[in-house]
């Protein structure tokens, strides 16, 4: 949850002042939300899940040389001469800001932070000869994500809103987890190039809710007005191909390419109408979208200039516009309504044609150093580095002064990791790692044996 995850959708809605008549603009309402909020925060795992390569910065595509190579550059199994095992553990802290203006403050932000721990990597890696199979189960996404701004939506200029009344709010809850299932196959045909596979099953399991809701300030709670809720599981089929070339043993180059699964996922939206007799109607829909899990390509080189020391450099590139594509990503500021029959009402006509949301594909640079120290029988790793996590939050191409605090620009950030390890005779191994950033912060432990 990248999944990473701040995506607020943008209210729509006209309160009747007297006689606690409201009439929400359902129809505005329900064309934002295929525009999750969850998608804006999501924090996907595209970073290799072991404690030593996140050390490295995450550079480890040209290394891949442990029981994670399944997940990250399959072609790496071949460089194993025994089965072994590994079990990886996370613990992240996630922080966004959301906003929360009103009338007085447009500019109104929030922070929330979410912490999440859990099992991230497991595996069971065989080498045979020129061969190599892995069994394992990768984390990709294990996001929680929950925030309430009483003040969202109240820049909007309502003329029947009477602001000393009135408030709108947003209540959001999220909880989505995928993970990998792999069967990842590897082969050497010289010495030196190896290939690899992952066949890979994607689970998901995806929980969100969101409720808008008006407040008179002479009453102690709130009143639901607008709520989106989805509650969906689905299984897809997807391939990791990877690509490892060492024709000198100071020197490595490897390239991954990994598709992301598709999902199906269904809401369930609520419109919830005061007539002006005061009776509550409630206007059900579902609505089905795609959540499709970026595309992602890697490319990494690993120099050994000593046999003590490794250097690694990976550029990945990330296709976060597969995350929007297939949804309506034009905002009704320019578009033009059609009447329909039914609920929601109306359909929606863009008049420039021009996306007024985006979210652009970008490219991470990932670097690490590791340096092997001897303490009697027991190797002593240190690891070092960084990677830069461009800006890949949606935001609008509108000059609004409504629009643009919902769905503003995101900044740039650079991740720094540090590792340390202990290796037994090779056949025990325990690796640690942090990894901080301003919006992320994670621990690691990994730990491997071989038989």
């Amino acid at each position: 949850m990248s999944l990473r995850r701040r995506f607020p959708v943008l209210p729509a809605v006209c309160l009747l002042s007297g006689l606690l008549a409201a009439q929400a603009a359902g129809q505005s309402f329900w064309r934002k939300n295929d525009r999750n909020t969850f998608i804006r925060n999501i924090q996907f795992n595209f970073n290799i899940p072991s404690a030593r390569a996140v050390g490295l910065g995450g550079a480890f595509v040209a290394i891949a040389d442990d029981a994670t190579a399944g997940m990250a550059n399959p072609a790496g199994l071949t460089i194993l001469t025994m089965p072994e095992v590994s079990a990886h553990f996370k613990e992240s802290r996630f922080k966004h800001v959301e906003f929360a203006g009103n009338e007085l403050q447009r500019d109104l932000r929030k922070e929330f932070k979410n912490d999440v721990g859990s099992q991230s990597y497991l595996s069971l890696v065989y080498p045979h000869g020129k061969f190599a199979f892995s069994l394992y189960r990768q984390e990709l996404i294990n996001f929680e994500s929950s925030y309430a701004a009483p003040g969202f939506g109240s820049v909007f200029d309502y003329p029947l809103l009477d602001p000393d009344e009135f408030a709108l709010g947003n209540n959001t809850r999220s909880d989505i987890q995928v993970n990998n299932w792999g069967l990842a196959f590897a082969y050497q045909p010289t010495r030196y190039l190896s290939l690899g596979i992952s066949n890979i099953t994607s689970t998901l399991e995806f929980r969100f809710i969101e409720d808008l809701f008006q407040q008179q300030f002479q009453k102690n709670r709130p009143d639901r007005i607008f709520s989106v809720a989805s509650n969906s599981s689905d299984v897809r089929y997807s391939v990791n191909f990877g690509l490892k070339f060492e024709p000198l043993q100071l020197f490595s180059f490897g390239a991954v390419y990994r598709s992301g699964p598709r999902f199906n996922i269904v809401n369930s939206i609520e419109d919830v109408r005061v007539d002006d007799l005061g009776r509550t109607n409630i206007l059900k829909a579902n609505q089905g979208l795609v959540f499709k899990v970026p595309d992602v390509y890697s490319f990494g080189v690993a120099l050994r200039p000593l046999e003590s020391l490794t250097l690694s450099l990976d550029m990945v590139r990330v296709e976060y516009s597969d995350l929007i594509k297939g949804l309506d990503r034009n905002l009704n500021e320019d578009d033009r309504p059609v009447s329909i029959p039914d609920f929601p009402y109306s359909r929606w006509v863009d008049s420039d044609g021009v996306q007024d949301l985006v979210l652009d594909d970008r490219t991470e640079l990932h670097f690490g150093v590791e340096y092997f120290m001897t303490l009697g029988r027991w190797q002593i790793p240190v690891r070092a580095g960084f990677y830069t996590d461009p800006s890949h939050v949606v935001h609008t191409t509108i000059e609004s002064e409504a629009l643009q605090p919902l769905f503003p620009r995101g900044r740039d950030e650079i991740h720094g990791t540090f590792g340390l390890g202990f290796v037994l005779q090779n056949k025990i191994q325990l690796d640690t790692a942090v990894n901080f950033s301003r919006s992320v912060s994670e621990f690691l432990l990994s730990a491997v044996f071989r038989f």
